[in-house]
Order: structure tokens, then sequence, then C-alpha cells
């Protein structure tokens, strides 16, 4: 047995149950996962019951833990609406702030990908305020940034779509594998994508 002095501190508080939540979720899944494995892994007794001073029930664990996703892609939305940087400047940051928000929600990238079939209410909310919501962000980036000159005429939405689903996938295959499949770092990936978009969309010399 693990001595007591090297072992995790507890983490009996609210956050900390949430966290320990989530990272079993990530790592077991959500049905093989008890709400006794949770509390022992916060630090609390198994059959005490302690976690429902804080949280109802396992789901709303899980749905706490999806609002907290959807708060961080709020934030990051809201960064798009910087317009002093310049064009290079805003894609690269758009990129590395997609994978900076995701890259701090993998176990929640691991649970929404396999855990929320049975979940539709859950699973609406992660599709409606974290893609689609981020999608039609994207876009209006990109209008904006065309209305200045600084891209060519385009299909935003389309581009968006491209954009998203391309950052997102980054993330999800790293979440789901617990590795990258090639050792790129996040600012070589943001560097090469902003070269993809604005080697495209720039406007054509006359």
């Amino acid at each position: 047995m693990e001595p007591r002095s090297a072992m995790k501190p507890p983490s009996t508080g609210r956050e900390g149950i949430l966290r320990e939540a989530i990272r079993l979720f990530a790592e077991r899944g959500y049905d093989r996962t008890s709400v006794p494995d949770i509390q022992e892994a916060a630090g609390l007794s198994r059959g005490s019951g302690a976690l429902y001073k804080h949280f109802p029930s396992k789901e709303d664990l899980l749905a706490t833990a999806i609002d907290q996703f959807v708060n961080t892609a709020r934030e990051g939305r809201a960064e798009l609406g910087e317009t002093t940087l310049s064009i290079d400047e805003s894609s690269r940051r758009l990129v590395e702030s997609m994978l900076e928000k995701l890259g701090a929600n993998r176990d929640v990238l691991r649970i929404l990908w396999r855990d929320l079939e049975h979940f539709p209410a859950l699973k609406a909310s992660a599709r409606g305020e974290i893609m689609q919501s981020t999608y039609l962000a994207v876009a209006e980036w990109l209008r904006q940034r065309q209305r200045r000159g600084e891209l060519r005429p385009h299909d935003s939405e389309a581009i968006a779509a491209v954009i998203v689903g391309c950052v997102a996938m980054f993330r999800v295959f790293e979440a789901i594998w617990g590795e990258r499949a090639i050792e790129i770092s996040d600012e070589r990936f943001a560097s090469a994508w902003g070269d993809l978009l604005l080697g495209g969309l720039r406007p054509r010399p006359v």
C-alpha cells in the first residue's frame, strides 16, 4: 500500500469532487463510474454520501462538466471580437486559443465523444453551445475581415466549418488516444494553419 505521505491529498470540496468525477468518467466511462468511486477518489468515505451535499446526482456532475466546457467556449468566442490585431496575428490567435481551450478540457472531450448518446439534452447543449456557436462566431470573424479588405470574398460559413473541424479533431484524436499521432506542437500547428488560411484567402493581386 502506498505510504500516506505519498498519497494524493483529498479534494473534498465541490471543485475537487467535480475534477475527480471528470477524470474517472474520462478514464472508465460514465456508466462504469459509481458515486462511491468518485467519493473515494476525492478523499471521501466511499459510503458517506458526502457527494450529494454538492451535487444532486451523478448525472448532475456530468451536466456541470459540460456547462463548464460551454462557458470556456463562450470565453473563446468573445476573444474573436478583438479587431486591433493584424490578420496574421488574429488568425494565429484564433487557432491557438481554440487549441488551448480544447487542450484544457481533454477529459471532457473524451466524455463528449463517448458518453453523451444517452443524454440527448446534454448532447444538444454541447452541439449548440460549443460547436454550432463556434462555427457561427468564426464565420462572422471571417466576414468581418473580408469587409476590411484583409480577405478576398469567400464562403465564410464553409471556411469556418473547415477551421473549427480541423482544430477540434486535432484535439479530439489526442484526447481519445491519449497522445498525438504525430509530434507537432500547438505553435507549429497554428503557424501551418495560418499559412494555409491566409495563403488561400488573401486578396489576389489585380
